[in-house]
């Protein structure tokens, strides 16, 4: 996103859809500014992305900036929840500091909550600007690095054998990846627009499964990125879905060590895979939060999984200032790891829209937010709010 917070929505925006091809290209200016692109890079984004799902804030005829919306879905508690994922927001320069941001965030999600979607996702460059919409912080983006050289003493396992593939695999690649990402809160069903833009780089990207074509385990999609003497492995995407795959990754890994000086990948915060390394060796490079909006939360806590095995009843009281509907009391009844939810109750639990967001995802505790102020409620009522959603921390390795 890339404009400074105004204070006050201006009454004088308005905001829709883009009506006509002279719209697309001034909104296609204002974002190659804002993020240095170039207008070649605009146009294959709105190709991808498709531009019904751009949105303008304008003030009369003149378009002041805009966003993008990636239909999508997004994992929580074995449950595919339909999401809306937010990105490429940018105002011009000359229209900052005026409130046309937050114009733009609120109007969209109002669109959104009118159209039944859960929730929306997104990564920050101005925080402050979403959380006054009703957003916060709800799971992780960690990338990690690793030394080729390090892999020299872990056991190579070739069990496995593996296979090169392209892009011609990308449908098999996704049903593995699916496989995986129902397991990890957080994951993304992506957007075909995630997929493409995996390949949409100046450098090859290679493709390899592991095992066989007819019954793979895994796979790796990779790139090379220079550096003195040599390059590192990047890895753009990766699924592991049994211990043969875990090790025949890692021996796939080392394999590069003559050349590859470093290994960089993006997994959750507590990466399983790392285990079956001799040594901790990897570090984090750079750690990230996205951001959360629950914009019918109802129908969010009905479409999560939860704990199988468990039986509770919890009634909250809810506070959405940008969305009233949100508001108000709430009965979720957990059995069977599904969500009913009915209206009223006692309101036990307290809480904000935006302290709303970690506990669905399971980033933080029930008693942790309590100490942040986000939520209140009886120690009893705490206990059973973590409990109930409990899982994974969720985590994303893609950026959008």
């Amino acid at each position: 996103m890339s404009e400074s917070v105004g204070q006050h929505q201006n009454p004088a925006y308005t905001v829709g859809p883009i009506l006509n091809p002279q719209q697309a290209l001034q909104l296609g200016h204002i974002l190659s500014q804002c993020f240095n692109v170039s207008l070649n890079h605009w146009q294959t984004y709105t190709q991808q992305l498709g531009q019904q799902n751009l949105r303008l804030v304008c003030q009369g005829n003149q378009v002041l900036g805009g966003l993008g919306v990636y239909p999508m879905g997004q994992w929580f508690g074995g449950q595919r929840i339909t999401m809306s994922g937010i990105a490429g927001l940018g105002i011009a320069p000359e229209h900052r500091g005026r409130g046309a941001a937050l114009t733009l965030v609120l109007e969209t999600l109002k669109t959104l909550h009118q159209q039944r979607i859960p929730m929306a996702t997104l990564y920050a460059s101005t925080s402050h600007l979403y959380r006054q919409a009703g957003f916060e912080q709800a799971g992780t983006y960690c990338q990690y690095r690793l030394p080729t050289q390090s892999l020299i003493s872990s056991p190579s396992d070739r069990t496995l054998p593996l296979t090169t593939g392209d892009t011609n695999h990308l449908e098999l690649c996704a049903k593995l990846y699916q496989q995986q990402a129902q397991q990890n809160n957080g994951n993304l069903d992506r957007h075909p627009a995630l997929w493409e833009q995996m390949f949409d780089l100046e450098t090859p990207v290679y493709v390899t499964l592991i095992g066989t074509e007819q019954q793979p385990e895994g796979y790796v999609i990779f790139t090379h990125q220079a550096v003195s003497g040599g390059y590192d492995l990047r890895i753009l995407d990766l699924v592991l879905l049994t211990p043969l795959a875990i090790r025949r990754y890692w021996t796939f890994l080392a394999d590069h060590r003559s050349l590859a000086r470093d290994i960089l990948w993006y997994g959750a915060p507590v990466d399983p895979a790392q285990l079956l390394l001799l040594e901790q060796t990897y570090q984090v490079q750079r750690t990230e939060r996205w951001l959360m909006r629950m914009i019918d939360f109802p129908q969010a806590l009905t479409l999560r999984g939860y704990p199988q095995g468990l039986e509770a009843e919890l009634h909250l009281e809810v506070e959405d200032p940008q969305l009233p509907a949100n508001s108000g009391r709430l009965i979720l009844q957990v059995a069977q790891g599904q969500g009913r939810v009915s209206s009223g109750g006692k309101g036990h639990l307290k809480l904000t829209i935006r302290g709303a967001a970690p506990l669905y995802t399971s980033l933080l505790t029930a008693e942790q937010l309590q100490t942040l102020g986000f939520l209140s409620g009886p120690a009893e009522v705490l206990a059973q709010a973590t409990t109930i959603f409990s899982g994974p921390q969720p985590w994303m390795g893609d950026h959008f």
